[in-house]
């Protein structure tokens, strides 16, 4: 439909992208002077096929069936390939998360250190000054839609002012003390497909991005746009998609034999937790919380799961023969031995759900790796508000090996109302905490 047949990038969206993950290092990069510094992609000596970014995602979820991302991440799954998927863009609306298969990385955006605010002085001196990024330094314009301003003293427009004007002056760049801070229009849990299963997975960063860009493309690709720029500031989930892309590679290059739910795992246990005060959607908008690439090379304990384990979530789903093989594209089937519930899909996040207010009981069966050090022994900490009983058995976990797996049960009991109930679950020997969220909520 009127694109151009050709892999080269006429938009800029897909240079930006993919130079987050795994642009070189390039010294006084900026957008026409705005955010300079150094430019680098999260892994700049990546090669290989190991992490897919996938930037892209519908405006609604759908079953996995239906749904091609979740059927292609689920291949690249079977080959040792882990899909980090934007969450999407539809926030703040609730169930707004797009990217909801078990078996790939959804992610959400957050703020970063800094923001940038533009000031307007209008014609009469007066002040106005908001988020926004504007590259022209004091230009003054006229303000040609007078009509809509009241005629008087105290306004832009007065008695003796009939051509009012504005200057609206360059971006500043003050330090965000508040980030990070998932942004209004990162989408929203709960996970419409499978309402136990937590999205999004965690949050990185996605506001306000610099990045390369295509100089066959304009700052805004708006008409009377000529700004031709190597660099370009944006934000979506498509920003926050890539920055976990480059983390999940990064813990690859140290734990080359892992797999996808393995490097998944770390990402998740050890992303920085938020605050529900400051993000209102809470686990819903953050998930797991921020990412930490460091902590994730050294996660302590992993929930692992492969092609066999999300077969059995599937079969617990309700696919028939035919939804199944569209999803895993050979003929496995489903009985008994392999139809697990959703609570016993090895997954590192908890959450439960009922349609009508009430107490409720789910128990959830978990196996954790040992990945830390040989001989440890980690103590379940359970974190809850009331309303919320956790129960974990056995709440000690001792490891001689690394290798090593432990099998535990979390039970939990949540007296459900309008409220969602959020805590978590800390495994912690000394040096690692493992930790997982727990949420409870009215669907």
């Amino acid at each position: 439909m009127g694109e151009e047949l050709s892999a080269r990038d006429t938009d800029g969206h897909g240079t930006h992208t993919a130079s987050t993950v795994a642009g070189r290092a390039v010294n006084s990069a900026s957008l026409l002077g705005l955010a300079n510094g150094t430019a680098r992609g999260g892994v700049p000596s990546a090669h290989g096929v190991d992490i897919i970014s996938l930037s892209v995602g519908g405006s609604y979820p759908r079953d996995y069936f239906q749904d091609p991302i979740a059927i292609g991440a689920f291949h690249a799954m079977k080959n040792n390939i882990l899909t980090s998927n934007s969450a999407g863009n539809n926030g703040p609306f609730p169930g707004s998360v797009t990217s909801v298969s078990p078996w790939l990385l959804s992610v959400a955006a957050s703020s970063i250190d800094h923001k940038f605010l533009t000031q307007i002085v209008l014609g009469n001196n007066q002040t106005y000054m908001g988020p926004s990024i504007n590259t022209f330094d004091g230009a003054v314009h006229s303000i040609v839609y007078g009509a809509s301003v009241p005629n008087t003293v105290n306004g832009s427009t007065s008695a003796s002012s009939r051509t009012p004007t504005a200057s609206i002056l360059k971006s500043i760049e003050p330090v965000d003390i508040a980030a990070p801070n998932v942004v209004s229009f990162s989408s929203r849990g709960p996970n419409q497909i499978t309402l136990d299963i937590l999205k999004p997975d965690l949050t990185a960063p996605g506001v306000d991005i610099l990045a390369a860009w295509s100089q066959d493309s304009t700052v805004t690709g708006k008409e009377g746009d000529t700004r031709i720029v190597p660099f370009n500031i944006i934000s979506g989930t498509s920003m926050s998609c890539p920055h976990a892309s480059g983390a999940a590679a990064y813990v690859k290059s140290f734990h080359n034999d892992w797999s996808p739910a393995a490097i998944k795992s770390a990402l998740m246990t050890t992303a920085t937790p938020m605050s529900p005060t400051k993000n209102n959607d809470a686990e819903f908008a953050y998930g797991s919380g921020h990412i930490n690439p460091l902590k994730a090379v050294d996660p302590g304990l992993i929930y692992d799961a492969g092609e066999a384990d999300y077969v059995s979530f599937l079969c617990g789903h309700g696919y028939n023969k035919m939804k199944l093989r569209i999803v895993t594209g050979n003929i496995t089937t489903c009985s008994a031995p392999n139809n697990a519930t959703v609570w016993d899909l090895n997954y590192p996040s908890f959450a439960l759900s009922s349609n009508v207010s009430g107490i409720i009981v789910r128990t959830f069966y978990r196996i954790v790796t040992n990945v830390g050090l040989g001989n440890s022994t980690y103590q379940a900490n359970i974190f809850s508000p009331s309303g919320l009983v956790v129960d974990v058995s056995p709440s000690t976990l001792v490891f001689t090996t690394v290798g090593e797996k432990q099998s535990f049960l979390v039970t939990v009991t949540a007296t459900i109302g309008s409220q969602m109930l959020s805590g978590s679950l800390v495994w912690n020997d000394g040096v690692h905490n493992v930790t997982s969220p727990i949420v409870a909520f009215l669907s």
